[in-house]
Order: structure tokens, then sequence, then C-alpha cells
């Protein structure tokens, strides 16, 4: 039967690609059509699959199609249309229909009778009368179609063809979709599963069925059209790329004489040549050549930074040479995709590049790239619970508990399914409400498209030659990965909000665009911006891990910086490294190597492995492995597969190690790091490329104080870490007023108080005040007229999220005036002062639960890292606590979890719920193990 749908239908249907390929296989189809609604997501999937199970993939659609589209509510039936011989027919239909959106994509009757490469089976709710007998035309006959439907067909001499009209995969699943679908949810008495031919017949009483059959059949034997494989489109080549690579030498004043460089530059031109890859880079320096004529781009993103070409054509403007990063990380004989080179571009100016990319190849060869959303764990419970009326309280608690795994772990989608096995809540729940068990099949389970952040496809001829594109949003339907198996050229374009605040600062500093490119990178003023604590503001030190590295040493080239962006990672941090380079570093413990050949590798690292590109280097030169196992590894590190995808090449290393001089055991060792290290690391390029925007923006800090400030304070708009930065600011004797009557503009600026420059909040930081507002100050402010009356008032006794600096302080002294009163008689602390000082003590601070998370410590992943099971009781819980000063860890551990856990969990409310915290920090470790609290009240 045709009309086959999957969860790609995106709540007109449910179904795991999986579970229908394996239903169809179920009932012996030799063919297999996918239809569903105004979708192709699945086609790439579908193709795979089908011809794995040794099936013929038909590629169709599902569209709506009306007589009126233009009418409040147009009257619909819903068609299939089946792909001839090329499926940009089909492509070329749903972006008619989502250009015709009305609540859905939707055809008119007359498109749909005369589209073309198409056969058309309508619906069981067409007015027969309009639908023309054609030889390319059919008449849906489903369980859904009524008899007197049939009967005026025949008699109008349409052919009919056996459908489904299935909306989830087999007869046990109606609960699923009934879950996924919610109030969109279709229930009917006829079967809405995919029918084998018995039950079809059955379902439709025989009328008709053998012509009905035929004529599926029919179709799908026509149905020939292939999935294909998009060409490269061929840019303008006025140059040889060799040429322009010494042309940008030139210009960068890089003496190509020098063989290291001359070298280095030959293999790259070398294997990018033999690979076919030249047209991309072409492209590429193209549209960076572009953009850094329009605004501040990032030095590199990712492995692109290891490429000399990368670097002298301006894609990049890192020298890898000067920084030892590995071309291989980047691009390898073993590896036949094209290279990934994503680009970092101003997020207030991104759009620039997207309209120059369009007006350069044409609209019809560019497009977006699109995305699926999928049901994560927590969306899966919360949804089940819903639909099935479970209690919030009682999903939560299982949410709490989820084992959280790498993104690439193939366990991924099995997180629900592990905690109800595995941890006593989960399974106490599941027993109290077995309908919740649905929630499993959720996870993974497509949810909704959208279009793709950053990825932009380009095509030599139009795109919907090759995909389908969504006229509403200008995305493909398809993902990175469908992209990658049709060939399609695709660019990550990134938008980075700190690129725009480098515009901004810079803008009102008075300097060129190209002024941080020229600025030397050994300045102490910007080290000091480190090692004095002043990281709001400082591009990736925001996070407690690398302020927590930077405080424990002397921040003295870019080199530290660049090594603390790749330390504090769960890899090193986990294996020890990350204090092994701190202790080395202050000089507390001699630098070591695990064997004099690992010297090379791990000097400038202290003999700490810190870089993706170390294990690269240690695995090939070392372990001896071929650069496709070496490949496999990186891919298991750069998508954090986790250990198990690297314990299979544990063999091939430790025997080529042994041969490199290592004894078994210290082969073993070394494995046994890498494997902790690198289930999640970091690569060398990346940190070196990011090392440098944190320098840039501790380099304005120290220089342009109040442009930078001013610049970070308009791109965020978390209050809280607005306020964070203006307590830094207020440190160093800076002051500002939330906003200011006569002067605020639509960012922050600088301007004057008692002959003393301020920083000076924007409009809309009054609280009432939105773009429209906005806009009404500032134009009756430009024309030199009387504000509005609504907006002198608010502007005159203006509120605001920032009118203090200390909010949870104050609300503390709103709510406990005296503390003595709750017995508390201990002077708080601030979280920013609680550091591990040597010894165990004993602190109390006054905070806000920020986050919470319940973790069984007998949870597979922590048996295995601490190497055995606990005995008594399992649970205990994880918290971020936040003050006005800053955020850390604390825990209730598992002795302690019944008593002073589940309160803090049945009250919730995070960033809401206060406390007064008392607990023991570690010597060496910056954490409260809690021991007692207090709940004084909430923040509103």
């Amino acid at each position: 039967m045709l009309n086959v749908k999957t969860g790609y239908s995106f709540r007109a249907a449910v179904g795991d690609i999986n579970e229908v390929i394996s239903r169809l296989v179920e009932i012996g189809a030799t063919y297999a059509p996918i239809s569903d609604r105004a979708s192709t997501f699945g086609w790439t999937k579908w193709n795979k699959l089908t011809k794995k199970n040794g099936m013929k993939p038909v590629f169709g659609i599902e569209l709506a199609v009306s007589k009126d589209i233009s009418a409040k509510k147009p009257v619909i039936d819903y068609w299939n249309f089946y792909a001839i011989d090329d499926i940009k027919f089909i492509n070329e239909l749903l972006y008619m229909a989502s250009s015709q959106f009305k609540y859905e994509p939707l055809l008119t009757l007359e498109q749909a009778i005369n589209a073309k490469g198409v056969y058309k089976i309508a619906g069981h709710r067409s007015h027969l009368e309009d639908v023309p007998v054609r030889s390319d035309l059919f008449i849906s006959l489903s369980p859904a179609t009524s008899t007197g439907y049939i009967s005026k067909g025949h008699s109008l001499g349409h052919r009919f063809a056996a459908t489904n009209d299935n909306r989830f995969c087999r007869e046990g699943d109606r609960q699923l979709y009934e879950v996924i679908c919610g109030r969109n949810a279709n229930v009917q008495t006829y079967p809405q599963w995919i029918l084998s031919e018995d039950e079809w017949k059955h379902s439709i009483k025989g009328i008709y069925s053998f012509e009905a059959l035929q004529n599926a059949n029919f179709i799908a034997e026509n149905c020939n059209a292939k999935l294909k494989q998009a060409e490269m489109i061929q840019p303008e080549r006025k140059k040889t790329l060799c040429q322009m690579c010494f042309d940008g030498a030139k210009k960068l004043n890089i003496d190509l004489n020098d063989q290291t460089y001359l070298a280095r530059l030959d293999r790259e031109l070398d294997l990018i040549a033999t690979k076919g890859f030249e047209d991309y880079f072409y492209i590429v320096a193209d549209v960076m050549e572009w953009s850094r004529q329009k605004m501040i781009c990032g030095p590199a993103r990712g492995s692109s930074g290891g490429s000399l070409v990368c670097y002298l054509l301006k894609i990049t403007t890192i020298d890898p040479i000067k920084y030892g990063l590995l071309f291989e990380r980047f691009i390898d004989i073993s590896r036949p995709e094209l290279p990934d080179i994503d680009l970092d571009f101003s997020d207030q100016k991104r759009d620039m590049v997207f309209k120059y990319m369009e007006d350069k190849y044409g609209l019809d060869h560019v497009s977006r790239l699109g995305t699926v959303a999928l049901y994560r764990a927590q969306s899966a419970l919360n949804e089940t619970g819903k639909i099935l009326g479970i209690p919030a309280w009682e999903t939560d608690r299982i949410s709490e508990q989820i084992i959280v795994r790498p993104a690439g772990d193939p366990r991924g989608f099995r997180t629900i399914e592990d905690s109800a096995c595995d941890q006593s809540t989960g399974k106490s729940i599941f027993e109290k409400y077995s309908q919740l068990a649905i929630s499993m099949r959720l996870e993974g389970h497509p949810r909704h498209y959208s279009q793709h952040a950053a990825g932009i496809v380009i095509t030599a001829n139009p795109v919907t030659d090759y995909v389908a594109v969504d006229a509403k949003t200008g995305a493909t339907h398809c993902d990175k990965r469908d992209a990658e198996d049709l060939n399609l050229l695709k660019i990550d374009a990134l938008g980075l909000t700190q690129l725009s605040v480098f515009e901004d600062a810079l803008e009102m500093a008075g300097k060129d665009m190209n002024y941080l490119e020229t600025v030397l990178l050994d300045d102490p003023s910007a080290f000091d911006v480190f090692n004095k604590g002043q990281f709001s503001g400082i591009f990736q030190f925001n996070g407690q891990a690398l302020q927590g590295i930077c405080n424990q040493i002397k921040v003295e080239n870019l080199e530290d910086i660049v090594s603390i962006t790749a330390l504090a990672r769960p890899g090193p941090m986990a294996s020890g490294g990350t204090q092994n380079w701190i202790d080395r570093k202050k000089g507390k413990f001699p630098v070591e190597y695990p064997h004099k050949s690992f010297e090379p590798y791990l000097k400038e690292t202290l003999g700490v492995v810190t870089y993706q590109e170390q294990v690269m280097q240690v695995c090939r030169n070392i372990g001896k492995m071929s650069w496709e196992d070496v490949t496999a590894v990186r891919k298991a590190m750069s998508k954090s597969m986790g250990r198990e995808a690297m314990s299979k090449y544990e063999a091939a290393f430790t025997n080529g190690a042994i041969e490199s001089g290592l004894s078994k055991e210290k082969a073993e060792e070394v494995w046994g790091d890498l494997c902790a290290y690198g289930a999640y690391g970091f690569n060398r390029s990346h940190a070196v490329a990011y090392g440098i925007v944190s320098y840039w923006c501790a380099y304005l800090k120290s220089h342009f104080p109040f442009e930078f400030a001013a610049a970070t304070l308009t791109h965020e708009t978390d209050p809280m870490k607005q306020i964070k930065m203006l307590r830094e600011m207020a440190k160093e004797g800076f002051d500002y007023i939330p906003v200011d009557k006569d002067i605020s503009t639509d960012k922050w600026t600088s301007g004057y108080k008692d002959g003393k420059r301020i920083l000076v909040g924007p409009i809309q930081n009054v609280k009432g005040a939105g773009p429209k507002f906005v806009a009404q100050v500032m134009s009756a402010r430009k024309r030199n007229e009387p504000m509005p009356a609504r907006a002198d008032k608010l502007l005159s006794n203006p509120i605001t999220a920032i009118d203090s600096l200390w909010p949870i302080r104050d609300r503390f002294n709103e709510l406990l005036p005296d503390p003595s009163t709750k017995n508390i008689t201990t002077k708080p602390m601030d979280i920013e002062t609680v550091q591990p000082n040597g010894s165990d003590r004993t602190v109390l601070v006054f905070a806000v639960i920020a986050a919470m998370r319940v973790k069984n410590e007998n949870d597979p992943v922590n048996v295995e890292k601490r190497g055995y099971e606990v005995t008594g009781p399992k649970l205990s819980l994880n918290l971020k606590l936040m003050d006005d000063t800053d955020e850390m860890f604390a825990q209730v551990d598992r002795f302690n979890f019944n008593d002073i856990g589940k309160q803090i969990m049945d009250r919730g409310k995070s960033e809401k719920a206060m406390y007064a915290i008392k607990g023991i920090v570690p010597k060496n470790f910056r954490m409260i193990r809690i021991t007692n609290i207090r709940f004084i009240g909430f923040m509103e």
C-alpha cells in the first residue's frame, strides 16, 4: 500500500523510521513508499534503510489541497504525490505549498491536478466532480474512504489506488500517537496503523481491492526517482590557490623560502587538490574576503586554524606554524568528506553574509540548512506526564536523576529507560505509573523542525534539484548529516556576540574595525585582568571552571590562556591532568613525561595531555596507529563519544607503544590517561583561536574600560550578569546610572555625572519599556519635541532590574534583618570568598539555589569512575548556589539526602528559594558539603 508516514510528519503521524521499516519488512513489502505530511526530512534515512532491507524506495509527500485557499479557513483534502523520474518535482511542490502557507502548507486544487513529474492520489474528502479523470491521477482507497465516496468515484470513472491512512506504525502504538500529537491527534475507529495486505482488504471489505492494489503496484513500479548527489558549484578562478597563497604570504610578511612554511604549504595544497576540495576553498575565501571588509570576523574556529592555506587566504588569521597547530586535525587522507570550516561573524551583521551569498550565487542556489529537534529526556517526560495526567512533581523526580551522556554516545536516547531500570526512584515511579513507559519511546523521536542557526547550503543547480526547501523559512528539508550524504556544500556561518561587542566598543573608542588584529599579544595590562580576577565580560571566562584554574596560577602569556581554555574540560579535570598542570605551573612538582619519546608533543603543556592534537600525535607516532584509526579516535574525542568508543583502539595503541619502547604496564597506563582525557577533549586549533578572542577582551577591558563595559552590557540581556560587571566596575572606581531621561539611547553608553565619567544604561532598562517605547523617546528627542506622557512618567521615576548591585543581599536583609532571630549567629561569607585553603573548614553562606540535580552514586558512569558500588543510601543532591558575588557547586551527600535534600527538592523554585546554608569546604576543592540549611524565603 501507498501513503506510509513516519515521525517526520511532525505531529500528524508518529513512528521512528527504523520501526516503520521494520513493520514493512514484517508485512513482506517489496517497495517502500514514504509520503510524510509536508515534509521530506526522512528521505535520506529512508533511502539508506530501504536499500539495506532489500526494498525499493518510493519518494513522495502528503500535502493539503483546497479549491479555495483564499477562504478564511479553507476546506482541505490531503493528497499524496509520488516522484516518477525526478525528485525535484516533489521539492518544487513543497516549495509552492509552503509559500501559500495558511495554517499549513497548501496547494490549490488546480496546482495539485496539474503537478508535473508525479503521480497524484487524491484523498478521501475531495469534491470528486472537480477532479478530472487523468492517467496520472488516482483516488485513495483506504480504511478512511467511505463507501459512498467510493461509489461516486467509480461512477465518475476514477481509478483507485490502495493506501494506508497510517498515523502510527503498529496497532499498539495508538497511545504513542495520542501523547505526541496531543490535541492534534485524529483518533478514528478504523485501522490507523501500517496494514498488511490482508488487514487492508478486511478494513475496506474487499471493495475494488484488486484494482486498487494493482494501481498501487503500478505507481510503485513506475516511480524510479532517486536521491541525487549534488554537484560542487564552480567558483570563479582568477588565480590558482597556490598563487593566492603566495599573494597572501606577501601581505602577511610570511617568507615562503622558509622550508618549514613551504613544505607545509606544498603538503596542504597537494592534499586539497588530491581530495578535490579546491573549489570549496575558493568559495570560503571569497566569503571571508568580503566579510572582513564589512564586519569583525573571528580569527578562526575549530580545526581550520590548523591550516596554513586557510591562514594565507585570510579565511583564518592564525599562523598554524607559529602556534604548532596540526593540519591533520583539519584534513587527512582517510577522511572523504569536506572539511568543516566554521566561520564566526558579528551576530548583529551576520545577515549581510547570507545576503551576499544569495546575491552572488543566486537565490535559488542558496538556502539555509534545516534542523530537526528530537525529544530529549526532559521534554519526553514532561509531555507524557501532561497528556496522561501524571503529576509534574512525579516526573520531575525522574528528570532530576536522568543519566547525562556525552553527545555522541550511541545510548544518548536511552536515558529514560536506563534511569528507570537502574535507579530506585525511577523504578518506583514507573511501577506506580506504568503508562509513563511511553516516554521512553518519545526520547529521540522527531519533535519539530526549524532553520539551522548557522548552516548555509550552496549548490551548482537549484537547491530544489536535490532537496526540498521551506519557502517560509528558506531552510532545506535535510539536516547536517543528510546534507553530507547528499554531497551538499555546507558552510557554517555562526553569529558570535563577542564580535558585536568588539564592533561597538571600537566604534565608541574611535578605533578602526581591524584594530584588534594589530595589537600585541603580550600586553602585561591584559594579563593583569586575568590575574586580578576581573572576569566579567571576558569571553569564555564567565564559567567557574576556567576562573577556578585562573585563580590558582599567574597568567603570564597567551599560551597560559590557551591552556586554561582546554584544561577546563571534563576530560583533563576528571583525569587529574588539570591539577597536574596547575601544580607544575606553580613549580610545586617537576615536569615529567610518561617516557622520553613524549617530550616533543607534551613539552609546551608541562607534560600534561591538554589537546586532541596531542592525543593524535601520541597515537600516530608512539602508538604506531594508522591514520584511519587516529581519525576514528579523533572523531570519538570531538563528538564526545566517551570511553567506550575509545576503548576499541586500545590493543592497537598498546602494541605500537611497546614497539616504541614503553613497557606493557606503562603503555596501558598511558592509554587509560588518553581515554580519560580524550573522551571529552578540546582541540588546540580552537583553543588558540578562542584564547586570542579572550585576550582581546582583556586588552580592551584594560585600555578602553568604559567602551568595553558599555558594549558588553549592551549585548548582555541577563540582569544578573550585568550587575556582576557593574559591581566589578564599581570596585575599580567606575559608577553607573541605570537609565537617564535625557541622554540614554538604545544602547549602553558613557556620560558624565558631577564631572566624573560614568556608564549610562539604555532606555529599555526601564520596566515596561519595549522597542516601540524606545523608538518614541528617541524620535521625540531627535525632533526636539516633548516626550509622550507615558514615556515622561516612566523615565521621570524609572524602575529597572539593575537599580541595586546587591539584589539578593537586599532581599535577605528585607526578609531577615536580624539573623539571630533565626538562631543564626555566624556571619555569612560572600560566595566569591569561599575558596579551598588547604584544610577542611566550616562556612555559612546566604544563597539562592540556582539549579539542582539528583545523583545516583551507583549510576554505571559513577561506578566506573569510582571502581565500586556504594552500600546504603545511594542518592545525593548536586546544587548550584548563587549570591550577588558568585556561583559555586554544593552537594547534599547521600547520608543527608533524606533530611536536607528532600526539603530543597520539595520546595523547588530554582533561582527563587533562599537559604542560609552551612557546610564544609574541602581543603583542595571548591565546593560546599552541606550539613545544615535554614529556609529564609523567596526572591519575590
